[in-house]
């Protein structure tokens, strides 16, 4: 049997010409290969993603008036595509898209936006926003019905899901051991309903609206795989903004280049040009750099606020591998608390369970963040070193000048290897090799300004000029 390593899970895609496969002209292995990928690790290494929790009552209410909205009919020069995820800016109250907002309100535009969590945050100091909750009523009712009653075209799309795909199913089991025939028909058949309804609702929104270029904030949501193939089909230029920093082994962002589909975007802008030998997209679509605005306006903010600290170490928590980080980050302020003022940064979603799963977190002289009081900005502009595995805020931490330390857990070697090998990042597990690294200033620090592409702003501005 083979791991479910990004290489061994892209050598079987090219085997099997996955992504060349269509089932009613729909190319269901490319709008499902994360989950398929996701799905195999979970029953081999564990590995699984989040589920989404169960809807309330006034969360249905709301989504139910939203949805029975009118489609927007004003012409725009530029849709922006993305989901419900805002921040909240500490200093007006107001929930930012903090990669769409402000370059949005700079052209004759509308923001298209999902919920996230089954809803929209407020207030969002934006005029030219619309929710689109109705897809995802279609979506949801239509799927539960064609279950319940397992009606004629589900069976049709059932019986041709295993027709083209049964035997890549079972392969799946001879090649990395794991038995899913079952839940990736079902699951297969599902990104179908999603797909053909999503495309009929976002067309008709094109019809409307009548873009000259459609911006989207992850491609592989169901919107966006959606808007890329009609933009393909009508002639419109699909561009797909990246949300974070890819990794080498992140599934979304690795494909073969002769991978090409028509419910890709037509570029993948990027923060940075460390990501141009990370991302490896098919070859149809181009990577461009551009950076990130927002990076740029909070990290001059917060240095002016918050001055930096030679004693502050910032431990930058993940929800995968947190108990291991938690773990060393107890045994560091065992060593060095009294010394040092030791910061725990824990992940939003790691707020409600931590003192649960990490225990021996609780009773050292750690600072444990689990607030949203104030951004993680704030404590890398105070840290003078920044401790983390896998994560966007370890390049966010170099550009705010903090010295890095990864640590060697699961894949990070692998993940971070640009820092490792070309800027001679310490990777390493064990608290005494850390204390060591911070008491006799052993600590990498890689050039601040070497990341992120300068005048983000700018950059991304002039992309979209040169549409519209």
């Amino acid at each position: 049997m083979l791991s479910p390593t990004i290489e061994n899970f892209l050598e079987f895609e090219r085997k099997y010409k996955c992504n060349s496969i269509r089932i009613y002209d729909i190319p269901v292995w490319t709008l499902y290969r994360y989950e398929v990928h996701n799905t195999i690790k979970k029953y081999t290494i564990g590995k699984g993603e989040g589920s989404q929790t169960p809807f309330k009552k006034s969360e249905l209410f709301a989504m139910a008036l939203n949805a029975l909205k009118p489609l927007p009919r004003k012409k725009v020069d530029v849709i922006f595509v993305a989901d419900g995820r805002r921040n909240r800016n500490i200093d007006t109250g107001v929930y930012e898209n903090i990669f769409f907002d402000e370059v949005s309100k700079k052209f004759n535009s509308i923001l298209l936006e999902h919920p996230d969590n089954h809803t929209h945050l407020q207030p969002n100091g934006m005029d030219n926003v619309f929710f689109t909750d109705r897809v995802s009523f279609y979506t949801n009712i239509a799927v539960k019905l064609s279950t319940k009653f397992n009606t004629k075209k589900r069976q049709a799309y059932t019986k041709a899901v295993e027709e083209n795909y049964g035997e890549i199913f079972k392969a799946i089991e001879t090649t990395f051991g794991p038995d899913v025939y079952d839940e990736l028909v079902e699951g297969f058949v599902d990104r179908m309903y999603y797909y053909e309804i999503n495309k009929k609702f976002c067309g008709k929104i094109l019809d409307r609206v009548q873009p000259k270029l459609i911006m989207e904030l992850c491609y592989f949501s169901m919107e966006s795989f959606a808007y890329s193939a009609l933009g393909k089909e009508r002639g419109i230029p699909t561009a797909e903004y990246a949300h974070g920093f890819s990794f080498p082994s992140w599934t979304p962002v690795q494909f073969n280049p002769e991978d090409n589909s028509e419910v890709l975007p037509d570029y993948h802008l990027v923060y940075s040009r460390t990501q141009e030998d990370v991302v490896h997209m098919p070859s149809n679509v181009k990577v461009l750099t551009v950076g990130f605005p927002f990076f740029e306006r909070e990290r001059a903010k917060y240095k002016a606020k918050y001055p930096k600290d030679d004693k502050t170490i910032c431990f930058m928590s993940t929800e995968r591998e947190g108990v291991e980080i938690s773990k060393i980050a107890a045994a560091v302020a065992d060593k060095i608390g009294d010394e040092y003022h030791i910061i725990y940064k824990l992940h939003p979603k790691e707020f409600s369970f931590y003192k649960e799963k990490y225990p021996w977190l609780l009773d050292k002289k750690v600072d444990i963040i689990d607030t949203l009081d104030n951004h993680i900005f704030r404590y890398l502009a105070e840290s003078k070193v920044a401790i983390s595995t896998v994560s966007a805020s370890v390049w966010e931490s170099i550009g705010f000048g903090c010295g890095s330390i990864l640590l060697d857990i699961r894949e990070v070697a692998k993940d971070m290897a640009f820092l490792i090998k070309e800027e001679g990042v310490t990777c390493v597990n064990d608290p005494d090799a850390i204390v060591d690294l911070i008491k006799n200033d052993k600590v990498t620090y890689v050039d601040p300004d070497s990341i992120f592409e300068p005048n983000a702003m700018a950059n991304i501005c002039n992309f979209i000029k040169e549409y519209i």
